[in-house]
């Protein structure tokens, strides 16, 4: 194959992304996930010593999106291990939508 084979192989491969870009997206989004659970934990941290009560909105919010990061991984690459995270990640996320909601009625009440 020449050079110029070899490359439009590749454009077609990666649905013509460049792999330096594709790349910086997987950092962005790394990053992302670490400065969301950082919020989290800071907004959590916050309603406890100023309001003595626990929030779980923010926590709904972000394990549902770290679960929706690995099923898509899942989908993609088909590893066990991915599928299992993403079990997990949804199943805390359950879990934190259902003090979310009992909070709410508590509130209520």
């Amino acid at each position: 194959m020449k050079k110029d084979e070899i490359l439009n192989a590749s454009r077609k491969e990666h649905r013509n992304k460049d792999l330096a870009e594709m790349e910086v997206v997987y950092q962005a989004g790394s990053h992302a996930s670490r400065v969301g659970a950082l919020v989290c934990c800071l907004l959590s941290l916050l309603s406890s010593v100023l309001a003595h009560t626990m929030i779980y909105s923010p926590w709904v919010i972000y394990f549902s999106i770290i679960a929706t990061q690995w099923l898509v991984r899942f989908i993609k690459m088909k590893r066990k291990s991915d599928l299992v995270l993403t079990v997990l990640f949804f199943v805390v996320s359950i879990f934190a939508f259902v003090g979310f909601v009992s909070h709410l009625l508590e509130v209520r009440i």
